[in-house]
């Protein structure tokens, strides 16, 4: 199987590296320093369930330059899908599988805007993982999982395929039965681990051990659970208790990738996040005060930073 990774940072880094230690038809995209390392040093992955370095990886510069793909890794930040996504429409072919693995609840839908004739999937990954600089990847917590399915099959053949690839990589992949749930599972908890750890401008572990601000991580994930309530998301009973855990279980000193990006004075993803939330309570007249002040804090201030 042809494996591209579209989107070779902290979670295609990590995850790509585990397929190309066993998978020997792996090729990451990259591009600058980041590239130039990879050629001349490998990709050198620190993660918490040890780290392991690919010394020669296969790496490509340009989508032009992918041919015959069977599987593509989508995973670039949610402000680049269409300049890819429309890029990658020239190189696909009926039988590639795209899986999208962006933060957000929809972005399979938004790159079939763009690319049409083959198949495309929404997933997801629960990861702490950054590009520290070029060539290294840092995974410092989360479960290292992945889910994905389709909409409308949850009995997808090809999906179990690329899971049970994935498996074999040591990666703790599943195919979901109802993807939708899923999605949101995690978009109820990353909305507040990223809104929350970045208007902070602290790890998650100083804002959960904070009576205010642990407060208002609460009511953050409670709007986001109100909104996908009024969507008709099919959420577990237990969808609080299990974010609020899920959050706890994180290492203290986690931080959301909105952070990460913010203290380096680089383009952030605030409009996908709390961004979308505050948009889709609108459309329902559901009052989200804590995602609104994320929201308008952290967009101002990285609109005057860019």
């Amino acid at each position: 199987m042809k494996i591209y990774i579209v989107g070779s940072g902290g979670v295609g880094g990590y995850f790509g590296g585990k397929l190309a230690k066993t998978e020997n038809s792996v090729t990451f995209l990259a591009r600058g320093k980041h590239l130039d390392q990879l050629r001349s040093k490998g990709l050198v992955v620190n993660a918490v369930d040890g780290s392991f370095k690919i010394k020669n990886p296969n790496v490509i510069s340009r989508i032009s330059e992918i041919k015959d793909p069977d599987f593509i890794f989508f995973s670039v930040k949610t402000y680049d899908t269409k300049e890819v996504a429309q890029e990658l429409s020239k190189v696909v072919r009926e039988k590639t599988i795209i899986i999208t693995f962006q933060n957000g609840t929809e972005n399979d839908d938004e790159i079939k805007k763009y690319i049409s004739g083959c198949n495309i999937y929404p997933g997801l990954a629960y990861i702490i993982s950054t590009k520290e600089k070029a060539g290294v990847i840092n995974q410092t917590g989360g479960p290292r999982k992945i889910i994905f399915g389709d909409r409308d099959n949850k009995d997808n053949e090809n999906l179990e395929e690329i899971a049970s690839l994935m498996r074999k990589s040591g990666i703790d992949a599943v195919v979901s039965d109802d993807i939708t749930r899923d999605l949101w599972k995690k978009y109820v908890f990353i909305n507040a681990f990223s809104g929350m750890t970045a208007i902070c401008r602290t790890p998650i572990g100083k804002v959960l051990e904070d009576d205010i601000t642990s407060s208002l991580y609460e009511r953050c994930v409670r709007e986001s659970i109100e909104v996908a309530k009024k969507l008709r998301v099919n959420l577990p009973a237990t969808i609080f208790e299990d974010a609020m855990t899920l959050s706890r279980n994180f290492e203290a000193a986690s931080k959301s990738s909105l952070l990460v990006d913010i203290e380096s004075g680089r383009k952030n993803e605030i409009e996908t996040l709390n961004g979308t939330l505050v948009r889709l309570a609108q459309k329902f007249d559901i009052d989200t005060p804590i995602n609104a002040l994320i929201y308008g804090s952290i967009k101002l201030s990285s609109d005057v930073i860019q």
